[in-house]
C-alpha cells in the first residue's frame, strides 16, 4: 500500500484520473474521509491510501520521499507499480514475484485432493511425486516419503480447518 496525497490539477503536471487507467479502479471511501484505491490489472493488484482531495475527480499525486525505515522497501515497490501501470498501462510481473510459499502450499492442498478423495498416503505419493521416486522411496526404513505425504495432509487439514485465517492476519 502506497500513501499518497490527491492535491489539485496543475498546468506543469498531468492529472491522475482512475477512470483513465486501463485497469479496474476501486474505490472505497472511509468515515474520516480518507479514501483507498485498489487497482487491479492482469490478476495483480496494486493499493493507494489516498488523503486529501477526493480521488475520483482529476488529481495530482503526491508521496513522502523519505518513509520510515520498516516500510521503504514495499512502499518504492509500490511507487514501481504506480509508475509502470500509468505509463506502461499495466502492472507488470517482474514486480510480482510468486508467493514464496506457494509451492508448498500447492503440494499440500492437492494431498488434501487426494486424502479427502479418499486416496492412500502411497497414491498420493505418487500422483505429487512419481511411482520411479516411490518405487525407490517408499519402504525406506526412515519413512522420510510417508512422513512428507503425512504432514502435507495433517497441514491441508489445518488450514482447511480455520488455518487459513492466519494467511489474512
Amino acid at each position: 500500500m502506497l500513501p499518497v496525497v490527491a492535491e489539485p490539477v496543475s498546468p506543469a503536471m498531468p492529472a491522475f484520473e482512475p477512470a483513465r487507467l486501463p485497469c479496474r479502479a476501486s474505490v472505497l471511501r472511509l468515515v474520516d474521509g480518507s479514501e483507498h484505491l485498489l487497482l487491479h490489472s492482469a490478476g495483480r493488484q496494486l493499493q493507494l491510501a489516498v488523503s486529501g482531495q477526493s480521488i475520483l475527480g482529476p488529481v495530482r499525486l503526491r508521496t513522502d520521499a523519505v518513509w520510515p525505515a520498516g516500510e521503504w522497501r514495499q512502499r518504492l515497490w509500490a511507487l514501481k507499480c504506480l509508475n509502470s501501470l500509468v505509463a506502461g498501462g499495466r502492472l507488470p510481473k517482474r514486480l510480482f514475484p510468486p508467493e514464496a510459499r506457494g509451492r508448498r502450499l500447492r503440494f499440500v492442498l492437492r494431498a488434501l485432493d487426494g486424502s479427502v478423495a479418499g486416496a492412500s498416503y502411497r497414491d498420493i505419493a505418487e500422483a505429487l511425486i512419481g511411482q520411479t521416486r516411490v518405487r525407490a522411496d517408499w519402504t525406506d526404513p526412515r519413512d522420510h516419503l510417508r512422513d512428507r505425504i503425512r504432514r502435507a495432509v495433517t497441514r491441508a487439514r489445518v488450514l482447511m480447518n480455520g488455518g487459513y485465517l492466519d494467511f489474512l492476519a
